[in-house]
């Protein structure tokens, strides 16, 4: 059986950060990692025994429901603005994509720093961890990551040759 790879979300050439069960960190608190088992260099290397559960399928399903989310306030915020019929269409455009990012930022920079996760890991019960020490991800290293995201998903929209 091939080996699989999991996500690593590159933010600085120090440290990644990286999607782990919530479950394997709240066994990795209460009993310590196993006894007897050489632990790689990073949390959540490939085969870390300290984080046993797939995580892909799992962060794949949370970043899907996180777009979801922030696509449902940019449509809301849509409908507002086409109630009233003077409004120019390009006011009606920028605002739905400045609802997106908006909301985008809140939720996964500084609502993923206060709980520790964003409404779709939540729900698959992952936790974002550094890879260098295990604790959770800081506000710049999120803001960062969000960044390095929105630029990623900007290049691929501009790059993606037209059909």
């Amino acid at each position: 059986m091939a080996a699989t790879v999991e996500p690593r979300l590159v933010t600085s050439p120090e440290f990644d950060l990286v999607p782990v069960r919530r479950r394997d960190l709240r066994r990795l608190r209460r009993h310590g990692p196993p006894p007897g088992v050489e632990l790689p260099a990073r949390h959540a290397d490939e085969g870390d025994p300290r984080y046993p559960s797939r995580r892909r399928f799992r962060y794949g399903l949370s970043i899907a429901i996180d777009v979801v989310m922030h696509l449902f306030w940019a449509f809301l915020t849509i409908g507002i603005l086409l109630e009233d019929p003077d409004r120019p269409d390009l006011v009606i455009f920028l605002g739905g994509f400045a609802a997106y990012f908006a909301v985008s930022f809140v939720h996964r920079v500084l609502v993923q720093r206060a709980a520790h996760a964003t409404l779709g890991k939540a729900l698959t019960g992952l936790r974002m961890i550094r890879d260098d020490t295990g604790g959770p991800p800081t506000l710049r290293m999120l803001a960062q990551y969000w960044l390095y995201s929105l630029g990623r998903a900007v290049l691929s929209v501009l790059l993606t040759p037209p059909v």
